[in-house]
């Protein structure tokens, strides 16, 4: 049985990261792309700025539910900025809920590009065509709902319910969707990632290891 490869596996580097900003939990030097960046708010809370463009200076921290719950725990902020700050204990989770949205913002940023390939037979076609760079199954979908197709090199996520993906892509449900190989694929195949990494147990479905792909 083919299964579709999971994010996070898929978006790993084997080469060594670039010099880029230093994970205040671990003190590895990594990319801006592996971490995730929070400022200090006006009123002493820390704020993740998934989009980089909050002012203020940055507190990167690697981006798993592992490292920004040792950094709320072990009052890592509060030392990185020299001040009372105040980081809530559900910081990891809040993270989460505002990657998913942001994931969902460039699954419509797809379908606006004309990327999205929408519906299980246009779908199918365009996997066996090769066409397909990134595959989003809904939460629900039936384990056997796609023909047998090696997927095997395509990066697949379940991390959204059907009428998650249809608000997207401008459906009322959408239970199959391909991106085909673009830009924004790319950078929404890096915040799936992250978001594999943080939301934690219970929070992403099993879908990120086996797309149901047979």
């Amino acid at each position: 049985m083919a299964t579709a490869t999971p994010i996070a596996q898929k978006n790993r580097s084997d080469t060594a990261p670039e010099k880029g900003r230093r994970c205040l939990v671990t003190g590895e030097m990594r990319t801006k792309e592996e971490l995730i960046r929070f400022v200090v708010s006006p009123d002493y809370n820390v704020v993740p700025d998934l989009a980089c463009n909050l002012p203020g200076r940055g507190l990167w921290v690697t981006a798993t539910r592992e490292t920004i719950e040792t950094a709320v725990h072990k009052n890592l902020f509060a030392k990185a900025a020299k001040e009372k700050v105040k980081a809530e204990s559900g910081l990891a989770d809040k993270v989460a809920q505002l990657l998913k949205k942001r994931c969902l913002d460039w699954v419509g940023l797809a379908r606006s590009a004309g990327i999205a390939v929408l519906g299980q037979p246009q779908v199918e076609m365009a996997l066996k065509s090769g066409k397909i760079k990134l595959l989003l199954i809904a939460d629900d979908a039936a384990a056997n709902g796609l023909e047998k197709i090696n997927a095997a090199a395509v990066a697949t996520t379940r991390s959204f319910t059907r009428n998650e993906l249809g608000m997207a892509l401008g459906h009322d449900q959408i239970v199959y969707a391909g991106l085909k190989s673009h830009s924004i694929a790319e950078k929404l195949q890096g915040m799936l990632a992250h978001l594999e990494k943080i939301a934690g147990t219970g929070h992403l479905l099993p879908g990120n290891k086996d797309s149901g792909i047979q």
